[in-house]
């Protein structure tokens, strides 16, 4: 293109038929009599024709079709296009490689690291590195195994037969204050919020608005006007996105503030049939029997000796279905806390485990998590529409049991065991029934696998058509990606302790 500094255009470029249209600027639109009733109404200069007639605010940014619409500003004031001027002309103006547009943002430097205060520790200690999102956890330690495979093995052995310790620090934490909190939480959540007792803990769902859940998680009432939620990792933003949303346009009467404080807490689980025993040592000052701290109960205390005045904040809560306790204590004294913790648990062979234990032994209790929770499910999918309060309303309620939701062919969550003792099916595999042709979408699929040592072969959780009253029936399990084809059976969801007595201690 000649330099638009010296280019003239001749009048047949910038003749128009006097019945047609002629566009000067392909981009928006924009003709020659845009150009000229913007000289009419006074917009002579170019910076200013550029605003009132949007010429040159396309992805060329001024530098085509452009030059154009100037010159024919420039003819109305009888000037040329040097004396009229020119708009600036932004990056990019010419192509650049997209290499050049990374610079340095590659690699590890592509996007920002969230890590624990525990982080160094677990790599100093054996720990393989995995990205959940942007936060960089344990997946397992090579301290307990050659492999993956061996080592998440032994390390939910020790869940179950001892006690372990997770880095659960990446959960999102939220504070819910205000008069109104209460209030806020029963709408939020689908069961109730404002009768949980001080002290104690409660765990619900949310659902989006069209009736699909969200997120859900664990809240605990601190005082009558303050409460502390927690999340999935994966939902962390996405939920406080969503209260914010409904303060400040659907329910803005209510007098409540909420607060991220994700990064303010450091969080640990000590789970397994010594928990209590190794925290008792950890916290000798501490009563953390089943009376005065019972399943999901509170206790808002400090450290005491080589932890003097350290800030502890202890759930009674468990995700691996045993006997446990989570601690939160601020992101500073994360570190002294979890070496205190470990130290004192030794005489009972305490050891950390890693995500992937983590995630194996959540399937064995067929607790849910975002395999389940996929932005496509229901209450009633994953067998919580029990949980669903019948006396109050709360956000998604409306839409819940619409016809599309509350059909009966909707696939809900099952629990999937061997039928023989291969590895378990790739997570994905497309369910049939026996008598199922092995093609289309099939009835449903395996959300999250492993190998459960407790029940002594591969199992998994999924949704099927039906749900639970195909129990005891066998189903084909086939992967797409590996042109595999699994056995299962049918079983419950909760493969381990039904009735909850492991942690009900």
């Amino acid at each position: 293109m000649p330099d638009s500094m010296t280019f003239v255009p001749t009048p047949a470029l910038l003749s128009a038929h006097p019945r047609d249209k002629a566009f000067v600027d392909f981009q928006h639109d924009v003709s020659t009599a845009d150009v000229d009733l913007a000289h009419r109404e006074g917009y002579v200069s170019v910076e200013h024709l550029k605003r009132y007639t949007t010429l040159g605010m396309g992805t060329d940014q001024g530098k085509t079709s452009n030059i154009n619409g100037l010159s024919l500003m420039a003819q109305a004031r009888s000037l040329d296009v040097a004396q009229a001027g020119t708009t600036t002309f932004r990056p990019p103006y010419t192509p650049v490689a997209l290499g050049v547009l990374a610079g340095r943002n590659i690699r590890e430097h592509f996007q920002p690291e969230r890590r624990t205060a525990m982080h160094d520790w677990h790599w100093a200690h054996g720990g393989v590195r995995l990205e959940a999102g942007l936060w960089l956890r344990p997946l397992w330690y090579r301290t307990h195994g050659a492999n993956l495979s061996e080592a998440y093995k032994t390390e939910m052995d020790f869940v179950r037969e001892s006690v372990g310790i997770a880095d659960t620090s990446t959960l999102g934490k939220i504070d819910v204050q205000g008069p109104d909190a209460a209030e806020f939480l029963d709408r939020v959540y689908v069961n109730g919020f404002s009768k949980l007792a001080v002290g104690k803990a409660r765990y619900g769902f949310m659902l989006r608005e069209d009736g699909i859940v969200l997120d859900d998680g664990t809240t605990t009432r601190i005082s009558d006007t303050q409460f502390f939620m927690t999340t999935t990792t994966a939902q962390a933003a996405k939920v406080m996105s969503h209260l914010e949303f409904l303060l400040q346009v659907v329910w803005p009467e209510l007098r409540v503030t909420v607060a991220s404080v994700t990064d303010q807490w450091a969080a640990m689980s000590v789970a397994g049939p010594r928990a209590r025993d190794a925290l008792q040592a950890a916290f000798p000052h501490l009563d953390l029997g089943d009376t005065a701290l019972p399943f999901m109960g509170l206790l808002d205390t400090h450290g005491s000796g080589a932890l003097e005045g350290v800030a502890l904040r202890i759930l009674r809560l468990t995700f691996s279905g045993e006997l446990a306790f989570e601690i939160f204590t601020p992101t500073h004294d994360g570190l002294r806390v979890w070496e205190h913790v470990l130290t004192s648990g030794h005489p009972w062979q305490m050891r950390p485990y890693g995500l992937e234990a983590l995630g194996s032994l959540r399937i064995e209790k067929g607790h849910v998590v975002g395999s389940e929770m996929d932005g496509r499910t229901t209450l009633d999918d994953l067998g919580a529409g029990r949980m669903a309060s019948k006396t109050k309303g709360f956000w998604g309620g409306a839409l819940r049991n619409s016809p599309h939701l509350a059909r009966a062919d909707r696939p809900t969550l099952v629990g999937l065991e061997a039928v023989d003792e291969r590895e378990p099916p790739s997570n994905g595999s497309i369910l049939f029934f026996a008598s199922d042709a092995i093609q289309g979408h099939g009835r449903g699929h395996v959300s999250s696998t492993t190998f459960s040592k407790t029940v002594g072969k591969a199992i998994a959780l999924g949704l099927l058509q039906g749900g639970t009253a195909h129990i005891g029936e066998e189903v084909i399990a086939a992967s797409p990606a590996t042109g595999r084809q699994y056995r299962l059976r049918v079983v419950e969801p909760c493969f381990i302790d039904p009735q909850g007595a492991r942690y009900r201690v």
